[in-house]
């Protein structure tokens, strides 16, 4: 009865302040809505892997090679055959599976798409929890004929068919071979490490891969997990599969360690110290911060709150004093207000989800994630839970305040106390401390994702594009041949695309920048000396296209066949780490490596990501003299050339035009796999453009939460001065002298919250800044701005409501009561 009757008394109140109880509703549900958008992704982000029912007890192999020189060389993709490996020295393991994907040309007729299909160990789906839907449930993968698809591929290549029982052809090397679809499994969900959409067998791996790759140490493909028996101990497992691999592997290549570790499933979309492996890693720091914001922006929707209703108890005074005359004690007293918070969070809570829920197409937009929500009954005890607490912490330090108020206090009108605007003036602090943080945060993440973003890389991209290449059909198998293959192909399009003269600079390689997957190879020398370097296939026309600089030496010569066979080109950082100091005439150290001889040296351009600082690279016409020496390495990313050219039109849309009118006349219904440069070298920092964009987000709503509380407490202060403004105008004050009496009040609180924002967001920001090889410095400037704006924006508040109190009449003001 008692709980009815204050939440009618307290819905009375709110609705008779209504200016007020407007300010308050609008800035919790922005903070309500940016907490739950936020605390969605964040729920989304460190559920990866969860749904799997033996999560405990699947790890991860990870491989790290240890050298006596100190060359390290670090994987979460291991070699082959790491499977037999852990299933016949590893009695804990109670399943090892694998998981390759590689990219074929599928299809159901001639015209065939370049898709993605994993090669799984048969006993994958006993592992993992990946619904099988309709099909064979057990054993799906027995045959080497077999292939499971998802729901979406299946009504992707079968329509409204039935897809079991029929066949999808995949080209494998120079042959056609024909899968039976064997079951369908559900849709893999978002969160989860592990994705495809088609599977076969990785037995057919003893077919399309020779022996040397499945039987090699050192040569990584597959993702290895291992299903482990209840109470295994995976550090001990760890050092005991070193020794055993050692033992086997003797003592050749001078290794110091062979660490295979295991990484648990759970741990591998946010923990960025192990290399990615064929699924995402996110980054920790993204997830911390975004959740940081989320609470930031609730909290200072709270405090905001707690702010206005505080200052409101001088005008509840009276209200308070009737209470306790009547016989009201502190607790009914503090449960009233307690009731007003509660009733405005729970308001504000379903009006903020709501609009969340409703955001969240925007909000995947600006995140470039696939953020779903599925409403469930157990939902509502969250957000009932939520709007408790949400409606306690703001409401409870206005609701102990006021049910403290003494009798004799409020009627000697003294009741608002130092202590309570000492409060107050601290809330102000906290508010604005946010808020000044946020803005700093935004300007030091623009200031840097601008520098990635306009840094001279050291080649010129601009309106290039890029196209990649394929070898005829029915060529060797072979790399080089495939690869010489698809430069002839290559060479039939430049010389339909020379026509027209907007097209310029054509020219090809193996690997196109705005890519952290050129080829990274590995060359050693028997008595362990060991170089890692990347690789790049290149014609001719590659340099001067890019407007690459040569350090030292020449490029290559179009025609010379000596450059052609022998030739190649380091970088600086090459030449480092060869330890050529005059590299022009010679040859790289590897003993191994075939007859060849540097010709020229360019400078450290920056063809990948960053992120990192330039890594040693190898540029050559024919590869065969570098893999001769080459003993290890990964290569990620297709090395079948890519032709690339620039543009010179007025019409975007014209350079696609143009180039699918060529490739069609010359490779007819083949599938054209196009890009621009420019928008795959931005989309390396798509992360940091992505957590710009929300932290300017959340920086609005903060401040827009901000200007709120100060409209609601600037006008408490301007109704507690309203007598004394009125005797100032009398005495001949203008506006200014109003402005500079209600700005003084606020000018000590933010001048603190502006020097306290300082060191958190130095600390902060360093840390961010960690992630870059290329960055900048922090700078004086951004707090410079930082303190400028968030005064500005308190000027301009003040600055309103000082010209609104400057033009009340004095006569009137005087006769307030």
């Amino acid at each position: 009865m008692m709980t009815t009757i204050n939440l009618k008394i307290a819905a009375r109140v709110l609705r008779r302040e209504a200016i007020n109880s407007s300010i308050n509703l609008f800035g919790l549900t922005l903070g309500i809505t940016c907490f739950v958008l936020m605390g969605l992704y964040v729920v989304q982000e460190t559920s990866y892997d969860q749904f799997h029912s033996q999560k405990d007890r699947i790890y991860r192999s990870f491989l790290k090679e240890t050298y006596d020189n100190g060359n390290v060389f670090f994987n979460s993709i291991t070699p082959p055959r790491f499977e037999q490996f852990y299933e016949e020295n590893i009695p804990e393991v109670v399943t090892a599976v694998q998981f390759f994907p590689r990219t074929y040309k599928v299809g159901r007729s001639e015209a065939k798409l370049n898709d993605q299909i994993a090669h799984i160990s048969p006993e994958f789906f006993e592992v993992f929890d990946f619904k099988l839907l309709y099909g064979r449930q057990s054993d799906p993968l027995e045959s080497r004929e077999a292939m499971v698809i998802s729901e979406r591929y299946a009504q992707k290549y079968f329509g409204m068919e039935d897809p079991l029982g029929k066949t999808l052809e995949v080209e494998i090397g120079d042959a056609v071979r024909r899968f039976v679809v064997s079951a369908v499994f559900e849709d893999i969900p978002i969160n989860s490490s592990i994705r495809f959409d088609m599977a076969i067998s990785n037995d057919i791996n003893n077919e399309i891969f020779g022996e040397g790759f499945r039987n090699a140490w050192f040569t990584v493909g597959p993702e290895t997990y291992l299903l482990l028996q209840e109470g295994a101990d995976p550090a001990e497992i760890s050092e005991r599969s070193e020794a055993i691999a050692l033992g086997l592997i003797g003592e050749a290549r001078s290794l110091e360690s062979y660490e295979m570790g295991l990484q648990p499933i759970t741990d591998i979309h946010l923990n960025p110290d192990i290399p990615m492996g064929n699924g995402s890693v996110a980054n920790p720091q993204y997830v911390f911060i975004l959740g940081l914001i989320g609470a930031l922006v609730l909290i200072i929707a709270c405090v905001n709150y707690a702010t206005l209703a505080v200052g409101q108890s001088i005008k509840r005074g009276r209200e308070v004093g009737v209470r306790k005359v009547m016989g009201a004690v502190p607790g009914q007293l503090m449960w009233q207000y307690l009731s007003e918070s509660l009733l405005m969070s729970g308001l504000a809570m379903i009006i903020g989800t709501i609009i969340a829920i409703l955001l969240i197409p925007t909000f995947n937009v600006l995140t470039n994630s696939n953020l779903q929500y599925v409403f469930e009954g157990w939902h509502l005890l969250i957000f009932l839970g939520a709007a408790l607490a949400i409606g306690l912490l703001a409401g409870l330090y206005p609701s102990l305040i006021l049910s403290r108020l003494k009798i004799l206090k409020i009627i000697s009108g003294r009741a608002a106390g130092t202590g309570m605007h000492a409060m107050r003036k601290g809330m102000v602090v906290f508010q604005f401390l946010i808020t000044v943080f946020l803005i700093s945060s935004t300007l030091i993440m623009r200031k840097q994702v601008n520098y990635l973003q306009h840094e001279d890389l050291g080649y010129s991209y601009k309106t290039a594009l890029s196209v990649r290449l394929f070898p005829r059909p029915g060529e060797d198998t072979t790399f080089v041949s495939r690869h010489r293959s698809a430069m002839a192909n290559g060479e039939l399009l430049k010389r339909a695309l020379m026509q027209y003269p907007e097209v310029t600079d054509m020219a090809m390689a193996s690997h196109t920048f705005g890519s952290n997957n050129w080829a990274n190879l590995v060359a050693t020398e028997e008595d362990g000396t060991y170089w890692r370097f990347r690789f790049l296939l290149a014609d001719p026309a590659f340099i001067p296209a890019f407007g690459i600089t040569m350090a030292e030496g020449r490029n290559f010569e179009q025609g010379n066949l000596a450059d052609e066979r022998q030739g190649v080109i380091i970088n600086q950082a090459a030449a480092r780490l060869f330890g050529l100091e005059d590299p022009i005439g010679k040859k790289l150290p590897p003993s191994n490596f075939g007859d060849h001889i540097i010709i020229g040296v360019t400078e450290d351009f920056k063809y990948s990501s960053l992120h990192n600082e330039v890594d040693p690279l190898i540029i050559v016409q024919n590869p065969q003299p570098i893999f001769a020496g080459v003993t290890d390495g990964d290569i990620n990313e297709s090395p079948i050339p890519k032709l690339m050219f620039s543009y010179n039109g007025p019409n975007l849309i014209r350079a696609r035009e143009l180039l699918e009118t060529e490739w069609n006349a010359t490779f007819g219904s083949a599938e054209m796999n196009w890009e621009f440069l420019d928008a795959r070298i931005e989309a390396q920092y798509e992360n940091e453009q992505r957590m710009n964009t929300l932290v300017s987000v959340g920086t609005v709503l903060s401040i827009l939460i901000a200007m709120l509380g100060l409209v609601g407490l600037i006008i408490l202060v301007v109704n507690s001065k309203v007598k004394e403004i009125g005797i100032r105008k009398v005495m001949g004050a203008d506006t200014l002298a109003v402005f500079k009496l209600l700005f003084n009040s606020f000018a000590f609180p933010i001048g603190l919250a502006i020097v306290l924002s300082v060191p958190f967001t130095v600390w902060l920001m360093l840390r961010w800044l960690d992630n870059f090889a290329y960055r900048v410095d922090i700078g004086v400037d951004v707090f410079v701005v930082s303190a400028l704006v968030a005064t500005a924006i308190v000027a301009l508040v003040v600055g309103y409501h000082a010209w609104r109190a400057f033009r009340l009449n004095p006569v009137e003001s005087l006769r307030v009561e």
